[in-house]
């Protein structure tokens, strides 16, 4: 038996064995020791109505040995189009959620009194792609969008594949052949409804792609949705410069000037994002924070969001801040006036979703009515988590706020536990940053425990 099929066989193997079995071959392998096994094989042993069932986790991936968990907050006070919302954000980085409640803080001070969103009808687009040397599978494609009967037809073979959709009021749409450098594609356009729906396109798509290959009596070379998005969520703010001010300043003047000041750094910040990839590509990872978290959170594809993201910036050939900030003046008041344009390709059904207790309760926290109740809340979420960041970065620093919360984390890391946490993150806090050291840490603990037994 040749290597390959020796792994090959090892891997369907491995695939058919229990959870428990996959736990103790890589134990015996070597990969893990008898700790970490104790670790795997009691997660299969507890179990609540919050975490995924043990059976149900391990149909939904391949070679499933666990379940990986991360800390679930709620972002509060985010007032979108005049109505508050609660979101549910899963995430590991320590200010992700304390940034976007003292941003939607701001942002409840706004003109508007709230954040203004809107979503425009979406849809998931398969693409059928050919080889096209020498022009020929173009032109029989431009043909074919051409005839409103084969057109058609086409639209009937999508729709036939997964009736299910057309039932919930979507289905595919429309069709369009697209002409690349030695390429040729058909693009098929899905109105998806509430799902974010890529199994179902991907369906349409190779339905699709074997009535093309009859008619053209060419095979093509794939069938496959496209992560990108031909239309995006707005969200825009105006604030008054002196919401920007610190609270702890009392007298008006001076939350004026303080205000002016940050919102002209905050749009300088933003010019400077717009003319600098290397800034933009942070400026945009931020505005994904809570995105990427409440997505994570409500069971959706952050992969696929976050592509869709990046792609959308770039869609003019340089990479771009997905959000833009500038002062404007009006009534003789300074304004920060705040705009976000994101594609996001999410669902409120389908998928995940249904699999995962914490992802319907994310969805019933939220209250969302529809995709695009969630898609502006989303878009909201971003402007306000970029707000809080540039606003840091205007002022005292971003590690200012983040190292408060990352000390916590750094006295669990050295095993703190309970109150021990507090009072350990709480010394550290007294310390400089270079004092702040692993070191320093285990230190703190030791002291605290042995001071603890007198």
């Amino acid at each position: 038996m040749t290597a390959f099929r020796e792994t090959a066989f090892r891997e369907t193997a491995f695939r058919e064995l229990s959870v428990e079995n996959r736990i103790k071959t890589l134990q015996n392998e070597g990969a893990i020791d008898e700790s970490d096994a104790t670790f795997l094989l009691k997660q299969l042993t507890e179990s609540s109505d919050a975490t995924i069932p043990a059976d149900v986790a391990n149909h939904m991936i391949e070679h499933q040995i666990g379940k990986y968990t991360l800390p679930v907050g709620v972002v509060r006070g985010l007032i979108i189009n005049g109505e508050t919302r609660n979101v549910l954000v899963a995430t590991e980085e320590p200010s992700v959620i304390a940034a976007a409640c003292n941003g939607a803080r701001i942002a409840a001070m706004s003109i508007e009194g709230c954040i203004v969103a809107n979503s425009p009808q979406y849809v998931t687009t398969a693409q059928i792609a050919f080889e096209n040397t020498d022009g020929n599978v173009a032109a029989q494609l431009r043909e074919i969008v051409e005839d409103s009967g084969k057109v058609e037809e086409l639209l009937h073979v999508a729709n036939e594949s997964h009736p299910s959709m057309m039932k919930r009021g979507g289905g595919a749409r429309k069709c369009r052949a697209v002409a690349l450098n030695g390429f040729a594609k058909l693009e098929i356009d899905v109105d998806t409804c509430d799902a974010m729906g890529a199994n179902t396109v991907n369906t349409m798509g190779e339905a699709v792609k074997a009535q093309l290959e009859s008619w053209l009596g060419v095979e093509a070379l794939a069938a496959i949705l496209t992560n990108t998005s031909r239309v995006a969520t707005t969200a825009e703010i105006h604030i008054p410069a002196a919401a920007l001010a610190s609270t702890r300043l009392e007298n008006l003047d001076e939350r004026e000037s303080e205000g002016k000041r940050l919102a002209s750094r905050i749009a300088a910040l933003s010019t400077l994002a717009a003319s600098d990839t290397a800034r933009a590509a942070t400026h945009n990872k931020g505005i994904l924070n809570g995105i990427a978290g409440a997505a994570l959170a409500s069971g959706n594809d952050t992969r696929a969001l976050e592509a869709a993201a990046h792609a959308w910036a770039a869609r003019s050939g340089r990479y771009l801040p997905l959000s833009t900030w500038k002062t404007e003046v009006l009534n003789e008041q300074t304004i920060l006036h705040g705009h976000i344009e994101i594609p996001l390709q999410i669902g409120i059904v389908g998928g995940s979703i249904s699999s995962l207790p914490m992802a319907q309760l994310a969805i019933k926290i939220g209250k969302y009515k529809n995709a695009n109740d969630f898609r502006n809340t989303l878009a909201a979420l971003g402007l306000v988590q970029n707000l809080a960041a540039l606003r840091a970065l205007a002022s005292s620093g971003i590690q200012a706020g983040h190292m408060k919360l990352h000390a916590s984390n750094l006295a669990i890391a050295a095993g703190a536990k309970g109150d021990e946490i507090v009072k350990i993150a709480h010394n550290l806090l007294q310390l400089t940053t270079a004092e702040r050291t692993t070191e320093k840490v285990a230190q703190l603990l030791k002291q605290l425990r042995e001071s603890d037994k007198n």
